[in-house]
């Protein structure tokens, strides 16, 4: 691998782990630019100073990422290059689920790496490239003059873009949220607040009925409520004793781990849909390791398993949460880490 490669790759990894501050953004991004991620990127070089320009490709997972945005005719000329000739940053960022800083395009191993798309930025007047991945794409952001990233352009484009990634779950989930994000909850701060007052039922779905049941941006004061407000909603949708125990106990896990594993803060999506329940939840950590294979299929109760806590040493948490659900799917890279879990209803198998 080239030089500079090598050191723009050391650089993203020192800086891809911002602190506390980082993630406390991103959730006021969210609440004040939400549900449409076209809004956040509106404001993009408003949020973040030290850059000219950004574009947006995403996409389902294993789709190549389609142009979402872009804010300027140079980024729009780099984001079209890379889906045309099918190299660059972003398409690099997609594949690695890293970041990819190039401080000077004009330097020799970059031009090696990337010979066309080099060529077009360079013809485009951009000289600094910077593409942070998202879990199916990428942020791109540009600059007319080279330089690297310093910390505080670093951890606004990181805040930026996990925003950026929070509000594409929605979309890529299809659920309608726009209430939470009016004007009574604008300018909320729900990662620091206590008791309910950071979770926000939705009023689109009825006892019985499909739709958003949740949405929580939790903090460490927010697990007690959290784990409450879960166990209210599944038995009002009919899951019943152990069996509405062990979600309960599940999605507690995944937000413990995302608050002692994961930053601190995370988000909490729960809604209903086709005879199930589903859960998803995401964090802005530094990711984790590939999780060694578990032991029983999803759904599946071994009889080891007694209801009570799960242990915590090593998989056994995500192992205990795979049987208490009826699937898991885990998303993780320098970005964060998502949980992806479902429950079906089964009125019949209720006690």
């Amino acid at each position: 691998m080239p030089g500079d490669d090598h050191a723009s790759r050391n650089t993203a990894a020192g800086q891809g782990n911002p602190g506390g501050e980082h993630r406390a953004r991103v959730w006021d991004l969210v609440s004040a630019y939400g549900p449409d991620v076209t809004d956040l990127c509106r404001a993009s070089t408003a949020l973040m100073t030290g850059i000219a320009g950004m574009g947006l490709s995403a996409g389902p997972a294993g789709a190549t990422p389609r142009i979402r945005h872009f804010s300027d005719i140079a980024s729009s000329r780099l984001e079209s290059a890379q889906l045309t000739l099918d190299e660059g940053p972003c398409r690099d960022a997609t594949a690695t689920r890293e970041p990819v800083l190039v401080a000077d395009l004009a330097a020799g191993s970059w031009r090696r790496r990337w010979p066309w798309f080099t060529r077009a930025a360079l013809e485009a007047g951009v000289r600094a490239v910077f593409a942070l991945p998202l879990h199916a794409g990428a942020v791109d952001l540009y600059r007319a003059m080279p330089g690297p990233l310093n910390s505080a352009d670093h951890l606004a484009a990181a805040t930026f873009t996990a925003a950026t990634a929070e509000l594409l779950t929605l979309e890529r989930h299809e659920l309608h949220l726009t209430e939470t994000f009016g004007p009574g909850w604008r300018g909320a701060q729900p990662i620091d607040a206590a008791g309910a007052s950071g979770c926000v039922t939705s009023s689109t779905a009825s006892t019985g009925t499909d739709g958003v049941l949740l949405a929580c941006w939790f903090g460490p004061a927010l697990l007690g409520p959290v784990r409450q407000k879960i166990g209210t909603l599944a038995i009002q949708h009919g899951l019943r004793g152990d069996h509405a125990h062990r979600f309960v106990l599940a999605m507690h896990e995944a937000v413990v781990n995302a608050v002692v594993h994961g930053g601190g803060h995370g988000q909490l999506l729960l809604w209903r849909r086709d005879g199930s329940l589903w859960c998803e939840i995401s964090d802005h950590g530094p990711g984790m390791s590939t999780p060694e294979p578990f032991d029983a299929p999803p759904g599946i109760d071994t009889g080891t398993d007694t209801g009570t806590a799960p242990d915590r040493s090593g998989w056994a948490g995500l192992q205990f949460i795979r049987r208490a659900c009826t699937s898991l799917e885990i998303t993780t890279d320098p970005g964060g880490t998502r949980l992806l879990l479902s429950r079906r209803l089964d009125l019949r198998s209720a006690v």
